[in-house]
C-alpha cells in the first residue's frame, strides 16, 4: 500500500493525451449535455486532469524517489517479498489491487462523463492503470526499492475485477472497500509518508449487497442501506511496530452510500468515489490466536 497515493496521482497523468477527442455518438444512447458550466466537458476533464495530476506528481516525486533519483545510483534489480506471509503481511498487495480497482472505476466514470463510448472509455479505463502499474514498478526497479511482479499480479487482479464488474454487474454487489484509521505508532517516523504505509491502521473489504443478493421476499427483511462485509488486514506491521505480527479478521455491516446519497449527474462521480471507501460501522474483529472483539466502530 505505500504506492498507493503514488500510483493513484500517476494513473491520471496522461489522461489528456488518450483521451478521445471525437468519437460518435452510439444511436439509441441517453447522451448528457456535452457542457459543463459553459465548458465543453471533454475539455473540463482534460484541463482539470492535467492540472491535478501535474501538481500530484510534484508532491509524490518529492515523497517517493527524490533522493533515488537526483542523489544515488541505483542498478536495476527484481526481488519478491512474498505475499501473505511477507513485511505488511499481505496488507501492501491488497493495496495494490485495490489502487488499480480504483483507479479503473474513477477513469471509467470521468470518461463516460465527458461522454466517450463505451468501448473507448473501457480501453482508456484498461490502459491508465495497467501502463503506470508496470511503469512504477520499472521506476521501483531504479530506486531503493525494486521490481515486485507478485505487485504487478494483484493491480492485475483489481483492474479484472473492476472491468468484470463493468461487463457483468451482479458483481456490484461485491464492492471492493479499504479503510483506514491510525494505528497505535501511526507511522509517524516513517520517512516515507506513515498513512501510506501505516499498515495496521489498513484494512481491506468485500462489501456485499445483501438487500440484493438475498432471493425473492427475503429482500425485504434487509435494509437496502446496509451491506454486510468481511474485511482482512494485519497487526503490528507499521514502520518501527515491535510487537508479534498477526492476521487481522473483520466482519460487519457496511454502509450502503450507492442507497443513501442522492444522485445526480456530475454528483455521480464522487458518489461511486466514496462507495469504494468503507466508513466506520459495528463489526467483530479476529486476531490470530485471538479472542473476537466486538466493536460498536472498526476503525481498523
Amino acid at each position: 500500500m505505500k504506492k498507493l497515493f503514488l500510483f493513484f496521482s500517476l494513473s491520471f497523468c496522461s489522461t489528456a493525451f488518450v483521451l478521445p477527442q471525437d468519437i460518435p455518438v452510439e444511436p439509441q444512447r441517453v447522451v448528457r449535455d456535452s457542457m459543463f458550466i459553459g465548458f465543453p466537458r471533454k475539455d473540463v476533464a482534460t484541463y482539470i486532469t492535467v492540472a491535478w495530476s501535474a501538481a500530484a506528481l510534484a508532491v509524490e516525486f518529492e515523497w517517493w524517489w527524490k533522493e533515488d533519483y537526483l542523489y544515488k545510483t541505483h542498478a536495476f534489480k527484481m526481488q519478491s517479498d512474498g505475499y501473505f506471509n511477507n513485511y505488511s503481511y499481505g496488507v501492501d498487495k491488497l493495496g495494490h489491487f485495490y489502487s488499480s480497482y480504483l483507479i479503473f472505476h474513477l477513469t471509467y466514470d470521468f470518461m463516460k462523463w465527458a461522454n466517450i463510448d463505451d468501448d473507448a472509455a473501457m480501453w482508456t479505463a484498461i490502459a491508465l492503470p495497467a501502463v503506470h502499474a508496470v511503469g512504477i514498478e520499472v521506476g521501483d526497479g531504479f530506486s531503493k526499492w525494486a521490481f515486485n511482479m507478485s505487485d504487478l499480479y494483484f493491480n492485475t487482479a483489481g483492474l479484472a475485477y473492476g472491468v468484470l464488474q463493468i461487463k457483468y454487474p451482479y458483481l456490484n454487489n461485491f464492492n471492493y472497500k479499504w479503510s483506514y484509521f491510525p494505528s497505535a505508532s501511526g507511522g509517524k517516523n516513517d520517512p516515507d509518508w506513515g498513512p501510506a504505509s501505516d499498515y495496521s491502521g489498513h484494512i481491506y473489504w468485500v462489501s456485499m449487497d445483501m438487500h440484493n443478493i438475498l432471493p425473492g421476499q427475503m429482500k425485504g427483511y434487509w435494509p437496502k442501506e446496509l451491506n454486510l462485509a468481511v474485511g482482512l488486514g494485519a497487526k503490528n506491521v507499521s514502520f518501527q511496530d515491535t510487537g508479534i505480527k498477526k492476521h487481522k479478521f473483520a466482519i460487519g455491516l457496511d454502509w450502503n452510500t450507492t442507497a443513501i446519497l442522492p444522485d445526480g449527474d456530475t454528483w455521480q462521480i464522487f458518489k461511486n468515489l466514496i462507495n469504494k471507501v468503507k466508513f466506520p460501522a459495528p463489526g467483530v474483529k479476529f486476531y490470530s490466536g485471538e479472542k473476537p472483539d466486538g466493536k460498536l466502530f472498526i476503525l481498523n
